[in-house]
């Protein structure tokens, strides 16, 4: 019997669910509001109970869930998600395992559209670096063939590195992280605060030109430069919402990174790709890692 993987892609603004019988038979795709059911009094039991809607139309063989945070390195608990903290410390898998009868996984939600896009080419490269900015900076690192974690499973945090002369509270606890500044949340508030009538799909088109986002752009660049120096991939895969606003100044970003870039091998070398995702990448991402993992556990 062929099985059927449930994918769930856990943003801070939008949750995602998919299912995947076989190698391509892609069905029951939903989106819902996140805060509809991570602001629950059992955040944990609400989230089952979407599961429980897509098991009801066919067996599910286990789910995968992708979530924007920090994850322990076993991937079986929670330590912290800013824009989730009803999960934090939970073990969350373990728990929704039982509560649903069936296996449950997860990782963070950036590798899950980071595998989409690394299994579009060619072949799979030994590094690369995804960078999708949504509501937050996502940051996925797959070296040495494989997605790196960290010891203690908080790599690919880059959002939170210090930006000088800053001074934002950031979700996460410490002040002046490059994600207060560098980020869709960012944009949503200075959007609201300059031109709280105007759809901000339309800021980029209508504004692109102002200071405040150039400079957007521009700090953007440089913390992504900063990755690349350091770790050198091969690929670059820029997405994510903010970046697939219209007009937003893709090969402004392209070439204000590789100013930055240490010439002349990381300059030259680096090939950089925008992903070309959408609402289903995620969750597409997640039902092939789901396939992936337990076929292989």
């Amino acid at each position: 019997m062929t099985e059927t993987w449930l994918g769930i892609d856990i943003g801070g603004t939008s949750t995602r669910l998919l299912t995947l019988q076989g190698d391509d038979g892609w069905a029951g795709f939903r989106k819902l509001p996140t805060a509809g059911w991570a602001t629950a009094p059992d955040a944990l039991a609400a989230l089952a109970e979407l599961i429980a809607a897509a098991q009801a139309e066919r067996p599910i063989a286990g789910v995968m869930l992708g979530l924007p945070g920090i994850l322990s390195r076993d991937r079986r608990q929670v330590v912290s998600l800013p824009f989730i903290q009803a999960l934090d410390g939970i073990p969350v898998a373990a728990n929704l395992s039982e509560m649903i009868g069936a296996p449950v996984a997860m990782d963070k939600d950036v590798n899950h559209l980071m595998l989409w896009d690394l299994l579009q080419l060619d072949t799979l490269p030994d590094n690369a670096v995804g960078f999708y900015l949504g509501t937050g900076m996502g940051n996925s690192l797959w070296l040495n063939g494989q997605f790196y974690h960290g010891e203690h499973g908080g790599s690919g945090e880059v959002g939170h590195i210090p930006w000088a002369d800053n001074d934002c509270p950031c979700p996460c606890g410490n002040q002046g992280c490059a994600e207060t500044i560098t980020s869709g949340s960012w944009l949503s508030h200075w959007a609201h605060e300059h031109y709280p009538t105007l759809p901000i799909s339309q800021l980029f088109s209508r504004h692109g030109a102002h200071p405040a986002l150039q400079q957007f752009v521009s700090r953007l660049a440089k913390v992504i430069a900063s990755e690349m120096n350091i770790l050198d991939p091969e690929y670059l895969i820029l997405g994510g919402g903010v970046l697939a606003m219209a007009d937003f100044p893709l090969a402004q970003l392209h070439r204000e990174i590789a100013r930055h870039l240490r010439p002349p091998v990381t300059r030259g070398g680096l090939k950089i790709i925008n992903s070309h995702a959408t609402d289903h990448t995620g969750c597409r991402g997640a039902c092939l890692a789901a396939a992936r993992y337990f076929r292989r556990a």
